[in-house]
């Protein structure tokens, strides 16, 4: 996952005349942490000591706390220092919305639970943190979080209900494992998750990973084996306004009734450059919902989507997107995706389009539910790769009006090449310098290259054609650190390219059996068993000039 550091609270906080940098050593007690939290001022950092404090959390507003510090409180290790409730209780509460930004960053957030519905502004929300407006968390571990009682607890992990979802990061560079909630296992959210894994969390009814509520946003995370008991193992998406999920990975998530991908609910939402792959169901209601369900109203827009490879009682299945019946006017909603077979429904239930019915301009690439659509190793269980191959039918497949944000979720630029590519991944170029070079002709695919700059997609590689002039030899082949050996004389092929690379052609004359202008030393005629050679450097030439 991605890792980012916040060292910049404690100096940006130091240039306030207003502000203070609140030391706290390990050897305080959670209690004594909760007395410096309480005892400073909007605008002061806390600098929290690795170490365990045990107890239940408040935060304050305006006052940021950042954890992991060394002795020295120079250096931050991750996630050191922990804040645990030993289930007894949620971790760490926001008492109310906030007006002043409020963070809190590395911390390990763990063993919170709640026993019963609890009568503060945060009631069911969160285990181990609850959040509201102006509240966020960044850089932190929150794990082993849950509840233990009939009704709801939002949010194992992470709950959150503050207002201006769309404008309020509340939750960034987080992970978030093995956490238990009823509706969304790791994290319900109404703002914006973002740069975050989430995994291994359970749902007792729907969103096994994460419940995307009223306006929520999810950019660049990856939601990967979370289970669900009722629907929607990885991302549910419901409520009003609509909400955006864009460049995140959802994969392996299982659930025991229906849709192991993604389901979306009640509003037009935005989903933009997703890969959904590799989820379960084990129920047989309807297995055309194993990847993604979709029961909405209004103007949907999912495009630069792959759904593939996911899974309904153990069987990949040719159908992975449902629209139910009475929303069937959102398949054309749907373009530049590709996707396993989709049926889509007409209120009667027949098939809208599929790999033979295509209404016009959607642009889909259907694919068969066998073949890899091009992942670099989507095979290999523990450690998929759902990045692109240079050779994929998704390279440059989507639509460049549907981009949203800069970057995929490995953090390279969107649009790498002529167009966006569909799914979460887009390949990156790089930079295949031909050095200059003379008395030879390169060719590449029948088209003679110069020496210049080439953009190409990474892991490009291709067999070059080096003819060299007549009277010339080619001496050396050169491609980054790589010396190319020819084949059948002529052939050369090129490294896969990762990393922007030299291609150097190295060239020389090859004496004729004349005088060189450019050396004194003369070639002498001979006659040896009736063939005529040519004497030159100490060395014999045939007529035509090639050494023997």
């Amino acid at each position: 996952m991605k890792k980012i550091f916040f060292y910049a609270f404690g100096l940006m906080c130091a240039l306030s005349a207003q502000a203070a940098v609140i030391q706290v050593t390990s050897d305080k007690s959670g209690t004594e942490l909760q007395a410096a939290i309480n005892a400073a001022s909007s605008g002061d950092t806390l600098k929290v000591q690795a170490g365990t404090y045990y107890g239940n959390f408040t935060m304050k507003e305006g006052v940021n706390v950042i954890g992991g510090w060394d002795a020295n409180f120079e250096t931050q290790t991750d996630y050191a220092t922990i804040l645990d409730a030993q289930e007894n209780g949620r971790v760490l509460e926001q008492p109310s919305d906030f007006t002043t930004l409020t963070v809190w960053s590395n911390f390990t957030i763990q063993n919170g639970k709640l026993t019963a519905i609890r009568d503060t502004p945060k009631s069911g929300l969160g285990s181990g943190v609850a959040l509201g407006k102006k509240g966020q968390v960044k850089h932190c571990l929150i794990q082993n979080n849950t509840f233990d009682y009939s009704g709801n607890c939002m949010g194992g992990g992470v709950g959150n209900d503050a207002v201006d979802a769309n404008t309020d990061v509340c939750v960034d560079d987080c992970w978030i494992r093995n956490n238990r909630g009823t509706h969304g296992g790791g994290v319900r959210i109404r703002g914006t998750i973002q740069n975050s894994v989430i995994e291994d969390n359970t749902s007792t009814q729907n969103g096994g990973g994460v419940h995307l509520f009223g306006g929520a946003c999810m950019y660049n995370c990856i939601i990967r084996n979370n289970t669900a008991n009722s629907a929607t193992a990885g991302v549910r998406m419901s409520g009003s306004p609509a909400g955006v999920l864009a460049n995140c990975l959802i994969v392996g998530n299982h659930t025991t009734d229906r849709c192991g991908g993604l389901g979306l609910e009640t509003s037009a939402h935005t989903v933009h450059g997703n890969t959904i792959v590799a989820n379960t169901q084990a129920s047989s209601t309807n297995p055309n919902w194993c990847g993604v369900r979709v029961n909405v109203g209004g103007t949907l827009s999912f495009c630069n989507n792959v759904v593939w490879g996911n899974k309904a009682n153990g069987e990949k299945q040719n159908s992975q997107i449902l629209l139910l019946p009475s929303y069937a006017n959102q398949a054309n909603n749907f373009a530049n995706n590709a996707v396993v077979w989709s049926g889509y429904l007409n209120d009667d239930g027949s098939t809208r389009f599929n790999n033979e019915k295509n209404p016009t301009g959607l642009n889909t690439i259907f694919l068969d539910k066998d073949t890899d659509p091009g992942f670099v190793d989507a095979a290999n269980a523990a450690n998929a790769d759902y990045s692109l191959l240079w050779t994929s039918s998704l390279i440059n497949a989507g639509n460049d009006s549907k981009v949203q944000g800069s970057t995929d979720l490995a953090g390279n630029a969107r649009k790498a090449g002529d167009h966006v590519d569909i799914g979460a991944y887009e390949l990156p170029y790089y930079t295949l310098t031909i050095a200059a070079f003379d008395h030879a002709t390169l060719t590449v695919g029948g088209e003679t290259k110069t020496a210049d700059d080439y953009s190409l997609p990474k892991g490009y590689t291709t067999t070059a054609t080096i003819e060299p002039d007549e009277n010339y030899s080619i001496t050396s082949v050169t491609c980054g650190d790589a010396i190319l050996t020819p084949e059948a004389g002529i052939y050369y092929t090129l490294p896969a390219l990762l990393t922007d690379m030299t291609l150097t052609i190295k060239v020389q004359s090859t004496p004729t059996g004349i005088d060189d202008a450019n050396t004194a030393v003369k070639a002498v005629k001979v006659i040896r068993n009736g063939q005529l050679l040519i004497l030159r450097d100490g060395k014999e030439f045939n007529v035509l000039g090639a050494q023997l």
